[in-house]
């Protein structure tokens, strides 16, 4: 079993920030992590918007997600300094702020960090949970580190990563915002986010599989990702791949009640072991899927995934289905 925060730190290959001395404040005052939310549209102009508003709005109250973590709608002044942070300087280009957030999470700085930015991997971790429950584009080029949150003019250090997409791709006219069922829902996984609490081994690959298809922009590269996903959670062995992947994503699919056919299933799985060995682009394959069915596909693939691993981290009789190889082949025959 391997821990979620671990993972977030080190397998999605993020490189550390550079240690940083702050001698004119104590770092560990007040000081919290935060992640900006900047959206791509403007949702209080939509339906869905009115339909489902989000978790938390200008004057409302914060989201407790537990003792460390919670979402807030910020105070302008501070979102702007944020984006101000960690946005590029440009030259000789006059800037005029605006604020640009829809709400961010926040995480509380402890007295002692194991490593430089624990706490900063660990809030990537409940933005990739939230993930499961429903994606949004939150993603790592709004990172700061707030010295003193709620002290006016507090100093703010952009918190810059190298090594992975800091954007999130959302499938097509996907609410990009969560609400408060969705909250709740992500309160409920917030115990995965402890090191002492470990995900079984093959669900924890299906997750980050998960989360590095939202980071990748080329369809071509999500498609095998996600796949190899399904893959982690009830391929067992090293023979019989295909047929293995087939029948257990067919019953998997069948759990959830996903419209999902025997003829869908066998093309995603030609088009990944066409893409993995590199025989050409999906374009290249109009004759195993036209290119105007890929997304449709895909974004069915993509659901499986993320409902089979949410299933997982809230039921565990369920996420016990697969813990081991002999439970697997138990749980789903073929």
């Amino acid at each position: 079993m391997t821990s979620t925060t671990f993972a977030a730190a080190t397998v999605l290959g993020k490189e550390a920030p550079l240690p940083e001395s702050v001698e004119t404040v104590n770092p560990m005052r007040r000081s919290c992590y935060a992640m900006l939310h900047i959206g791509t549209v403007l949702p209080d102009q939509t339906v869905e918007w009115k339909r489902c508003p989000p978790v938390v709005v200008e004057g409302s109250n914060s989201f407790v997600l537990n003792d460390d973590f919670w979402i807030e709608k910020l105070d302008e002044e501070l979102a702007i300094h944020i984006q101000q942070a960690c946005d590029p300087p440009h030259y000789r280009i006059n800037n005029d702020p605006t604020d640009r957030h829809l709400y961010a999470l926040l995480r509380r700085v402890a007295e002692v960090e194991a490593s430089q930015y624990e706490g900063m991997d660990e809030l990537h971790a409940v933005v990739a949970l939230s993930r499961l429950i429903h994606p949004t584009s939150t993603g790592d080029r709004y990172c700061a580190w707030i010295l003193r949150y709620g002290a006016p003019e507090s100093q703010i250090k952009a918190v810059q990563y190298r090594g992975i997409s800091p954007d999130v791709l959302l499938s097509r006219n996907q609410r990009d915002w969560l609400s408060v069922e969705d909250a709740e829902c992500l309160r409920q996984l917030m115990p995965w986010v402890s090191k002492r609490k470990l995900m079984h081994e093959r669900v924890h690959r299906a997750f980050w599989n998960h989360e590095y298809a939202m980071r990748s922009f080329y369809l071509d590269t999500r498609w095998p990702i996600v796949v190899s996903g399904l893959e982690a959670l009830l391929n067992v062995g090293e023979q019989n791949s295909g047929p293995q992947f087939k029948s257990r994503v067919r019953l998997l699919a069948d759990e959830f009640g996903l419209q999902l056919s025997d003829d869908e299933i066998s093309k995603a799985w030609k088009l990944r072991s066409k893409l993995v060995h590199a025989e050409g682009f999906l374009h290249n394959f109009e004759t195993i899927l036209p290119k105007s069915e890929h997304s449709d596909l895909y974004e069915k693939m993509e659901s499986l995934l993320r409902m089979a691993v949410r299933r997982c981290l809230l039921d565990a009789r369920f996420g016990d289905c697969f813990r081991d190889d002999a439970a697997v082949k138990a749980r789903w025959p073929i």
